[in-house]
């Protein structure tokens, strides 16, 4: 089982199956979600998951221009996960936000077309200009 969830406790969430995916989001939304150069996802099978505590969403077109929901703590302000129409099925949480994200082994780079000079994530990773079958927001 994954477990995560905001800095103090707020919203904590469980997944009970295996991540799908993981990966590094170089879209000009994610980047400025996670505030950095990109952002580490993974995304789950969104019957998996378990969110407790409140949360509150916003929506943004994602990289495929259909909306992205990314819900956060209202108590901390922090991002947590997010939900694209595009993959409805699936549910997306931020690295970051893992209990122990020592586990986090991406499996490539996507939306490098959005990515900075600046932005390069080291590593031997597949890049794709968009999104690989498969993958999330």
């Amino acid at each position: 089982m994954t477990t995560g969830g905001g800095p103090y406790g707020a919203v904590r969430y469980e997944v009970a199956s295996e991540p799908v995916y993981f990966g590094h989001c170089h879209f000009r939304a994610c980047r400025r979600a996670s505030g950095a150069g990109h952002s580490t996802y993974v995304d789950v099978p969104r019957p998996a998951m378990t969110v407790r505590g409140e949360t509150q969403s916003y929506a943004q077109p994602g990289g495929s221009g259909l909306p992205a929901a990314r819900p956060f703590c209202p108590v901390y302000g922090s991002q947590l996960f997010g939900a694209c129409e595009i993959a409805a099925d699936m549910a997306t949480f931020y690295a970051g936000t893992l209990d122990d994200p020592s586990a986090i082994r991406p499996d490539a780079a996507i939306n490098v077309r959005s990515r900075q000079p600046w932005g390069c994530v080291a590593g031997d990773l597949a890049e794709f200009e968009d999104r690989p079958p498969g993958a999330g927001a």
